[in-house]
């Protein structure tokens, strides 16, 4: 339990931990408020019951003169009606000090989510290749939501009720030990024995639960992502039953936790409340009168009604705190334990481009995948002049895509250097160099947005440069369809992942995307390879009216769409292997010339 105080402190800043010792202070001050209220039921008791303590107390006396009272029954009145408002004052204390525990609360679940997605956004790209997106999804939005509303409530909650008991069970011990002793010991007895015989189940019901939910998330995902194959191919009823294993689980671990946490409420509240009539024979076995025991057998009662609920709600809280267990050590650990600790601090203001005048470098680059034995790419050693275009060519897993990442920044080379007119790529200028690229992606990303805020992407609609929109846009050959055929225009929203535009009108948005802030450099990654002839031959023409003026390095599927290139570099088995034009390839190289067969 106090490592997993530790890690939870961990994720608390300076001043949200010095908040948390203000609402400590808080809830102590609502647990004194409460024996109060618990307290002045007894003299009331008294006074009811002995109405002639009013000239023999000395207090009630001075009272009862002062505010001129004329009968002891119109200041037996007043006093209830104190005792009331006074009950009053401590629930309203109570209160405020629950409203600032879900003010704080909550505010850190928004604070602790924030923290997460710009950590996780702020991991290398390798980091993505090995994690599953919904997963980091499913974190950020419902595990730091768990760890909030059923840890840190709970947590706070334990310490809450747990002041309120321990304050009321002192008050208890003052005024009579041998009834409190033996209230303890049956009440925090049995609490006490449950909790003990059903804690490591509880702590490995939370593991399950939470990979349950990973499942669940990473099924819905793959559902909605391919729901236009699942649909032709007629396979909902595979997903729903993938579907249905985890999500049946979780909804089982969930009730079996609320059960568990709520059985010994009502076996424990008859024994209490029976208690008290046991406590009144005691009381009459004892010898008391009936008048004598009423004032004490009403605190008893009273305190039982407060207690009560007091530890239930500690008992739910720590078998939810046991439960969630995992969760804490989960964020725990992709908040500070996996991968490199990145301190990420973005400006809002884009970052200078790196001056690309001459060439890019790569000299004895090497890269191997996390996790995996073999690097994918040995000893690379390349040369790229400025305004030319260059393109990789090769089989599947040949290292194209890999040395395209390395050059967009993506990924980092474990060994050798990539050199921009002879400056070194590193962690403090790879924004700089990021800002002199536009990459067109074989499969283009779309938001369910409108065509002016996918061209221009990630930027705010009121900084959109409509004029850089439209530029973009009529380089990339797109203009005419979006002005001329769409009723809306530049306004007009593309659904969610575009699917209200066609593969060729997408993949030329996509282009008008990597145009927008108007790259010295672009990028293609088998940018064409999933459109037909026609639509190719379109984006081509689109590519071809800015090759004139950019820097190209193109990844190809289909080989005509390089024929023009300056220079191929082929690849195999990590290496480059040959190199040259298109014509020069096609009569030296037999795989080459293999390939370009393929592609017809």
């Amino acid at each position: 339990m106090l490592k997993s105080l530790s890690k939870l402190w961990q994720l608390f800043n300076k001043r949200e931990r010095l908040q948390i010792f203000g609402l400590f202070g808080a809830i102590l001050f609502m647990a004194l408020s409460q024996v109060i209220g618990v307290a002045s039921i007894m003299p009331f008791m008294d006074l009811v019951m002995q109405p002639e303590m009013v000239e023999e107390n000395q207090v009630l006396s001075w009272l009862y003169t002062t505010f001129e009272f004329t009968s002891v029954n119109r200041f037996i009145v007043f006093a209830g009606i104190a005792m009331f408002v006074l009950i009053m004052v401590t629930n309203g204390i109570s209160t405020v000090a629950t409203w600032l525990k879900y003010k704080f609360v909550w505010m850190n679940n928004h604070r602790l989510a924030m923290r997460l997605l710009r950590k996780y956004l702020g991991k290398p790209y390798a980091y993505f290749l090995i994690n599953n997106s919904s997963d980091l999804g499913k974190n950020v939005l419902q595990e730091v939501k768990e760890l909030t509303k059923s840890f840190i409530i709970k947590l706070i909650e334990l310490f809450t009720y747990g002041a309120v008991a321990l304050a009321i069970i002192v008050f208890l011990l003052i005024t009579d030990v041998t009834i409190t002793l033996a209230a303890i010991f049956i009440l925090g007895g049995s609490y006490g024995a449950v909790y003990y015989f059903i804690r490591r189940r509880m702590e490995k019901a939370g593991e399950e639960r939470l990979e349950a939910n990973k499942q669940r998330y990473k099924t819905a995902n793959e559902a909605f992502n391919g729901i236009k194959q699942i649909k032709i191919s007629g396979r909902e009823e595979h997903f729903l039953s993938r579907f249905a294993e985890p999500s049946l689980k979780d909804a089982n671990l969930r009730a079996w936790r609320k059960v568990v946490g709520m059985l010994p409420r009502y076996i424990l509240e008859a024994i209490a409340f029976g208690g008290i009539v046991l406590l009144v024979v005691y009381l009459i076995l004892a010898g008391q009168e009936a008048r004598e025991m009423v004032p004490l057998v009403s605190l008893f009662a009273f305190a039982g009604y407060r207690l009560m609920p007091a530890l239930q709600k500690i008992f739910y809280a720590a078998t939810d705190i046991l439960f969630n267990m995992a969760v804490l050590d989960k964020i725990h650990e992709d908040m500070f334990e996996t991968g490199e600790n990145e301190a990420v601090d973005w400006s809002q203001e884009l970052p200078e481009k790196l001056p690309f005048k001459d060439k890019i470098e790569l000299e004895d680059i090497q890269y191997t995948y996390p996790n995996d034995q073999e690097p994918v790419l040995k000893g690379i050693d390349l040369s790229i002049q400025r305004n030319t275009a260059v393109a990789f060519a090769g089989e599947t897993g040949a290292g194209k895509s890999t040395l395209v990442n390395l050059l967009l920044g993506l990924l980092t080379p474990d060994k050798g250097e990539i050199k921009i007119d002879g400056v070194e790529l590193n962690q403090e200028n790879i924004r700089n160099w990021q800002r002199n690229i536009g990459y067109v992606p074989q499969d283009i990303y779309l938001c369910d947005d409108t065509i002016l805020s996918n061209i221009a992407f990630g930027v705010a609609e009121d900084e959109i440069d409509l004029e850089a929109v439209k530029r973009a846009a009529k380089i990339a050959n797109i203009d005419g369809f979006i002005e001329n055929e769409l009723a809306q225009g530049y306004q007009t929203v593309v659904g969610e992942r575009g699917v209200r535009v066609s593969g060729g009108q997408k993949q030329r948005l996509g282009l008008a995307r990597a145009l927008y802030h108007d790259p010295e450099v672009l990028v293609l990654d088998e940018a064409t390879s999933s459109l037909d002839g026609a639509t190719q031959e379109a984006v081509m023409e689109a590519i071809e009216n800015i090759a004139e003026v950019k820097t190209m390095i193109m990844i190809a599927h289909r080989l005509s769409t390089v024929r023009d290139c300056d220079t191929i570099y082929m690849l195999g088995q990590g290496r480059i292997v040959d190199s040259g034009s298109y014509d020069e390839l096609v009569g030296s190289n037999v795989m080459f010339r293999k390939l370009a067969d393929l592609s017809g």
